[in-house]
């Protein structure tokens, strides 16, 4: 009696760093059953990854040494989940994982695809396929947005990143490099923002009187809501914003303040300004 063997799967997944991002999207990835792949992950904080020992075709490794990774087979495609300030030691021991149809996903913010091919290229010993990306910390509950620069990468490997981005929410594709920076100073650093605006909104309704719990409550609670709204609606956020102001009500009054020429709008302006030249130094 013959038995039918098991296919071996179409893709090899490598992660290298699995803190809260990573995590997410490998969470993501292993509820995607479209997905057909196995993954290495390579992280030297393990706690939080205790689950995956439930699952056969997720193996853990400490670091990127030779030593540990000898017995990881060549990666269709290594998502680069690492600090910026310590993706070139991290990139140093790669050679072991790739062979020519390895392509490198980064998400590490300011780092250009310049860079990272003029490092990546030795290793390759030609040109390494190269796509770099900016997702933002509602991937952790499937909500995140993610734009994709997928450089000179084939098709086929622009698709997987893809899919791999659309396990932890919505996927925008970009052909201008130039724009990232802006990308990551608005929806990768724009969850703090927003965080800051609940953080803020709680301490002024507690010099307005509300209790510390209500207060806490209301103001996340309007946060999300306003959000899910905006998700929702078809409308310009500028409409729904003047949908509930009433002339001479109290939202109006709030808004003389907000809308002032030294209110919100050129104040953040210069927090998106700040945030986008501290990627572009970061890549530098």
């Amino acid at each position: 009696m013959s038995t039918a063997s098991i296919p071996s799967p179409q893709h090899h997944i490598v992660l290298i760093g699995c803190g809260k991002m990573g995590g997410a999207m490998l969470e993501g990835w292993i509820a995607d059953t479209e997905l057909d792949a196995h993954f290495s992950i390579i992280e030297p904080f393990q706690d939080h990854l205790g689950w995956t020992n439930k699952h056969a075709h997720i193996a853990l490794f400490e670091s990127c040494a030779a030593a540990e990774t000898a017995s990881i087979p060549p990666a269709t495609i290594i998502v680069l989940a690492v600090k910026p300030q310590v993706m070139d030691a991290a990139i140093g021991h790669f050679a072991p994982m790739i062979d020519d149809d390895t392509a490198f996903l980064s998400i590490a913010a300011g780092i250009t695809t310049a860079w990272l091919a003029s490092r990546l290229d030795v290793l390759m010993g030609g040109t390494a396929p190269i796509l770099r990306a900016m997702p933002n910390t509602p991937a952790a509950i499937g909500h995140g947005i993610t734009v994709l620069y997928s450089g000179k990468a084939t098709d086929a490997k622009r698709d997987l990143a893809g899919q791999l981005l659309a396990a932890v929410g919505q996927v925008v594709m970009i052909d201008d490099e130039s724009l990232m920076d802006a990308v990551t100073a608005v929806s990768g650093s724009g969850p703090a923002y927003v965080f800051l605006l609940a953080e803020v909104m709680t301490k002024a309704a507690i010099e307005a009187g509300l209790p510390a719990d209500l207060a806490a409550k209301l103001a996340a609670a309007t946060v999300a809501g306003a959000g899910a709204l905006i998700a929702a609606s078809d409308d310009d956020p500028a409409i729904l914003r003047a949908n509930v102001t009433s002339k001479g009500g109290t939202t109006a009054a709030a808004l003389d303040v907000l809308m002032a020429d030294d209110g919100m709008a050129p104040l953040l302006a210069r927090a998106i300004a700040a945030a986008k030249a501290r990627s572009i130094a970061l890549g530098s």
